[in-house]
């Protein structure tokens, strides 16, 4: 079995999902390729997708919410949909992309995003794709994005099942979607006890809050971590700050009151998210995943403007996290679910029940046993 998984690199969440997916697969004997499409039809293309995304994320954070709320009113608008950038790339790619797809032969495509979902869709819609080779589109939020009702494909991965609702409303046929998760690393569905997990980070066995970083910089993670620093308790902050080497230098030389470990870019996130009390990172949908199957206190702070909104109303709506940002000082939420402990309890109740552990395995071995 071959399968071919079409990405796109802006941040890291479409990768990691494809990766995580690739990986359980490949445990299964399936042969993976993972392409990033944008930068496979163009190089030029591909890097202003990626570095342009980044730049405004982080520079013009309201200009990136006002070019999400354009995009789903155009998604709404059937005839204004072919204005959009993308549907112009898949059909100026489709006769590249159809000879790529039939070099690898694959028996399943995967798409984890919806750029590449485009292209698919456009090319099943002219005739140029094997009709009997089945694609999934892996949604990578807690949110369906604009476009993906306007998509031509078998199935659909989600990360609820309370998304129905929305796909409903759009006009999505419900019945291709498959409420699994997003395709995290199965390792995160395992547990070990804290202090072990902190023995094999060397790390200090005592209260431990972990603080992820943004993989586009979004977030000032200094101002974070010196108003943690204000909780009158005794712990210890640990700070994910990926490949981001400014970060890392900045809160390295920065004092707080607190023992602070700065970490760069890890491979065992799932381990300090074990060795954690406390998880706190924006609202991303693949790190919000992770952290969910852990069943740990999830703190989210301000969201990229745009699909991270829609992720932290989800997230906040159905008990799964708490909110800390310009309108809730972190050390204030931090002191409130430490005087109340129901809060904690309520939130690991709302985890288990929506929370979804397996999500790589169960999405692939459904894969697997379409295909046999």
């Amino acid at each position: 079995m071959n399968a071919l998984f079409l990405t796109v690199t802006a941040g890291q969440g479409h990768n990691s999902a494809s990766f995580a997916l690739a990986r359980y697969l490949e445990s299964q004997g399936v042969e993976c390729t993972v392409l990033d499409t944008y930068k496979y039809l163009s190089k030029l293309i591909g890097e202003i997708v990626d570095v342009g995304y980044k730049s405004i994320a982080r520079h013009s954070p309201r200009l990136h919410l006002l070019m999400y709320d354009n995009a789903e009113k155009v998604s709404e608008k059937e005839k204004m949909r072919k204005t959009f950038l993308p549907y112009t790339i898949a059909e100026a790619s489709k006769s590249k992309m159809q000879k790529y797809i039939d070099s690898k032969k694959p028996d399943v495509i995967v798409c984890t995003h919806i750029f590449t979902a485009i292209i698919v869709s456009r090319m099943r819609q002219d005739g140029v794709l094997d009709a009997r080779i089945p694609v999934f589109g892996i949604v990578t939020d807690f949110t369906l994005h604009p476009f993906w009702e306007d998509t031509v494909l078998d199935y659909y991965v989600v990360a609820n099942e309370l998304l129905v609702h929305e796909a409903r409303r759009k006009g999505m046929d419900t019945g291709k979607l498959l409420p699994f998760g997003i395709p995290v690393k199965e390792e995160f569905s395992e547990e070990i006890p804290a202090s072990e997990a902190r023995a094999k980070l060397n790390l200090r066995d005592k209260m431990t809050l972990l603080v992820v970083s943004s993989s586009v910089g979004f977030g000032n993670i200094p101002e974070i971590v010196s108003d943690i620093g204000k909780v009158p308790m005794d712990f210890q902050i640990v700070v994910i700050c990926g490949r981001n080497t400014r970060l890392s230098k900045k809160i390295t030389e920065t004092h707080y009151n607190k023992d602070v470990i700065v970490v760069g870019y890890v491979d065992n996130m799932e381990l300090y998210m074990d060795a954690a009390d406390v998880i706190i990172t924006k609202p991303g949908g693949l790190t919000v995943s992770e952290a969910l199957t852990k069943r740990k206190p999830l703190i989210i702070t301000d969201p990229i403007p745009g699909v991270e909104n829609r992720n932290a109303y989800f997230l906040i709506n159905n008990d799964l996290a708490v909110y800390a940002g310009k309108y809730a000082r972190i050390c204030d939420v931090i002191m409130q679910l430490h005087s109340h402990p129901g809060k904690i309890d309520q939130m690991r109740r709302a985890q288990e029940v929506y929370g979804k552990r397996h999500s790589a395995r169960m999405t692939g071995d459904f894969m697997i046993d379409l295909i046999k």
